[in-house]
């Protein structure tokens, strides 16, 4: 199964990089939202992507994948330190979020129950 992470903290993608190789999944990175301009060819069974990134907000790039008819069976898990996440998950239509720091083995879990 692959798993498409937009995250601009490099950091951060690494050590998601690492728990989701190990968990299984093949990984495809992107440090801004440009990824989702090649998801019909990348066709992750997967988005975890960070709500601040730099050139656009997570939650509209969410919005976009949501309102293709193609592409809005795809998971979105927004993950970040924004305040309000929970309010901006729902609006956008993302299907779960997680509050950066994250616990790791949570996120883990989150991932399996989205994906079965």
């Amino acid at each position: 199964m692959k798993i498409l992470v937009i995250e601009d903290n490099k950091d951060i993608l690494e050590v998601l990089d690492i728990i989701l190789t190990d968990d299984g999944y093949e990984v495809v990175s992107c440090s801004d939202g440009t990824a989702i301009d090649d998801l019909k060819k990348i066709n992750p069974g997967l988005i975890l992507m960070d709500e601040l990134l730099p050139s656009i907000k997570g939650s509209e790039l969410c919005l976009r994948v949501k309102a293709d008819d193609d592409l809005k069976h795809i998971p979105v898990v927004l993950i970040s330190a924004a305040q309000s996440l929970e309010n901006i998950a729902g609006k956008c239509g993302a299907d779960a979020y997680v509050a950066k720091p994250f616990d790791i083995s949570a996120l883990s879990e989150l991932i399996k129950g989205l994906l079965n």
